[in-house]
C-alpha cells in the first residue's frame, strides 16, 4: 500500500474496516511479510534466497509491461488484501545476491556445500566469498580450497590472487600464498583465462603463477599439494624455511627460525598438518639444529 494514492489507499481502508474477516486477512499478510523478512539473513534460506532474487531478475518484464501489470492492479485492489502485497512485490527494485562469506580460522577446515551442488573443502585460514545464483557460478578465494564442481552448463569462476580459473566440473586444488599461486587439476579441465590469452590445464597437471611468471607441470606427487585434506603433510626434500612455513599454517604460535643456516636445510618425510610437535623432535634428534621452547616466543630452531 505503500506506492497507493491517497483516494485509493482511502477506499482500501474502507473495504478492509467493512468486515474483520478482511481485516484479519491483510493483518495475517502483513504478518508473514514481516517474519519472512526476518528469517532472509537465516544461513539455511540464504542460499534458495540468492536464487529467487537472482530469477526475478531474469523474469522483470520490459518497464511497459510492468506499469501496466501495476495500473491493473490497481484496479483490482479491492477485490483481495493479497493484491497489495503483489504490488509490492512487483514494484520493489531487487538488488543483485548478495555474497556469502565462508572462513575456517588457523588449524580449522570445513567443507561448504554451494547452492548449486558443488562442494568446497576450505582449508586453515581460508576465506570463500560466494555468489552462486542462476546464470552465476563465481567465487573468490584467499587460502586453499578443493574445489568438487558440479557439472552445470553456467561456467564456474574461481578468482584466486588476482587470476581468474574457469571450469564446467571436475576436481581442483587451488592455493594462494603471499607470493604466488597454485592450482592442480585432480580431475576435468581448469582454465586460466586473461585478458589477452587463456591455458588449459588438463587432469593431473599443476600451475603456479608469481607476478608474471607461469609455470605449468605435472607433479611427481600430487599427495604432497593436496595430502592436507586427509591431514597429511608431505615434505620432499624442501628447505627447513618452507617446511616450517607449512606447520605454521595450523598453529596460533608459530615456529620461528633464528638464522638462515637452519632455513637452508633440506627436509624429507611425512607428518600430519597437527603434527608439528613430533616434526620439532625429529629435528633435534636429526639434525645440526638447537631447538628452544619458551613461554613467550614458542619454539625456535637455529644452527648448531
Amino acid at each position: 500500500m505503500r506506492d497507493a494514492d491517497d483516494s485509493t489507499f482511502a477506499a482500501f481502508e474502507t473495504w478492509r474496516g467493512e468486515s474483520a474477516m478482511r481485516a484479519a486477512a491483510y493483518d495475517a499478510v502483513c504478518a508473514a511479510h514481516a517474519r519472512t523478512r526476518a528469517l532472509a539473513e537465516e544461513a539455511p534460506l540464504l542460499s534458495l534466497r540468492q536464487q529467487t532474487l537472482a530469477r526475478t531478475m531474469l523474469a522483470r518484464r520490459p518497464s511497459r509491461m510492468r506499469w501496466r501489470v501495476v495500473a491493473t492492479g490497481a484496479v483490482l485492489l479491492a477485490a483481495a488484501p493479497l493484491a497489495a502485497y503483489g504490488i509490492s512485490a512487483w514494484t520493489a527494485p531487487v538488488a543483485p545476491p548478495p555474497a556469502e562469506i565462508f572462513r575456517t580460522g588457523i588449524g580449522q577446515q570445513a567443507d561448504v556445500t554451494l547452492a548449486d551442488g558443488s562442494i568446497v573443502t576450505l582449508d586453515t585460514a581460508t576465506t570463500l566469498e560466494v555468489r552462486v545464483s542462476e546464470g552465476m557460478r563465481r567465487v573468490r578465494l584467499d587460502g586453499q580450497g578443493w574445489f568438487k564442481v558440479k557439472p552445470a552448463s553456467t561456467p564456474f569462476e574461481i578468482s584466486a590472487a588476482g587470476r581468474t580459473f574457469v571450469a564446467t566440473a571436475g576436481e581442483f586444488n587451488v592455493r594462494t600464498d603471499a607470493r604466488r599461486m597454485r592450482a592442480f587439476a585432480a580431475d576435468g579441465t581448469l582454465k586460466l583465462v586473461g585478458a589477452d590469452s587463456s591455458l588449459a590445464l588438463p587432469a593431473g597437471r599443476m600451475i603456479a603463477v608469481s607476478g608474471d611468471d607461469v609455470t605449468v607441470r605435472t607433479p611427481s606427487n600430487p599427495g604432497s599439494f593436496s595430502g592436507w585434506r586427509t591431514g597429511a603433510l608431505q615434505l620432499d626434500d624442501v628447505p627447513l624455511a618452507e617446511a616450517v612455513s607449512e606447520f605454521n599454517r595450523y598453529r596460533r604460535h608459530p615456529i620461528r627460525l633464528a638464522d638462515g643456516r637452519a632455513g637452508a636445510l633440506r627436509v624429507s618425510g611425512a607428518f600430519r598438518t597437527t603434527g608439528s610437535l613430533a616434526f620439532v623432535d625429529a629435528l633435534a634428534v636429526g639434525f645440526p639444529v638447537r631447538v628452544k621452547r619458551d613461554d613467550d616466543a614458542g619454539i625456535v630452531i637455529s644452527a648448531r
